[in-house]
């Protein structure tokens, strides 16, 4: 019962960081890097119907992995179609090379953990385009969403350490923590340094 309860209140958090920052998005807060959210749209997708498996079948484990990826379509899609993107750099089409060279090793293997895995390779080289613009100041970030989908994996966490399933589920929450977890931070340092700006 607690697994179930953890899972909707995770799943609760991604769809509060989406909404969040689509409302950033719509108002011009954020500024959507095309890299980052088209590697997120394929992975979130793949991770999706891979990381059942990796969870032991336990769908309420995998819930909040289904739920991010209906969030990023949505998101993804807004963007594209409103020309809400930022423009594609060097960082970008590397990243975007490297992921695709791992995919093709993930098709190749054809086997489910490391597919996962692979995935997961994928996901860590997604945040870097958001994090290295937010760096060089090209881009605009706030720092809610971040956090909002920061708490969902430590949730996710939680409900790995609480199940007797295999720790390769616990890849996949902790690299997304990571990633939002230092864009999060960041965009709140840039935040409270204009704020002192002024």
């Amino acid at each position: 019962m607690i697994t179930q309860i953890i899972s909707i209140v995770a799943s609760i958090f991604n769809i509060l960081s989406g909404g969040t920052y689509l409302k950033q998005v719509i108002k011009n807060e954020s500024i959507p890097n095309p890299a980052t959210w088209f590697i997120w749209l394929v992975v979130t997708i793949l991770n999706a119907s891979t990381y059942f498996l990796v969870a032991g079948g336990n769908l309420w484990i995998s819930l909040t992995s289904i739920v991010l990826a209906v969030v990023i379509f949505s998101i993804f899609l807004f963007s594209l179609v409103k020309g809400k993107f930022s423009r594609l750099g060097m960082v970008e089409i590397i990243s975007l090379a490297l992921c695709v060279a791992i995919g093709i090793f993930w098709k190749v293997t054809g086997n489910t953990i490391i597919s996962n895995v692979s995935l997961q390779a994928i996901f860590l080289i997604s945040f870097y385009p958001t994090f290295h613009a937010l760096l060089l100041k090209t881009t605009r970030e706030k720092s809610p969403p971040w956090f909002f989908a920061s708490v969902s994996y430590i949730l996710q966490i939680a409900i790995i350490l609480t199940n007797p399933i295999t720790l390769l589920a616990l890849v996949f929450p902790v690299i997304n923590l990571i990633g939002n977890g230092s864009i999060g931070i960041l965009a709140e340092i840039q935040s409270r340094s204009k704020r002192f700006a002024k």
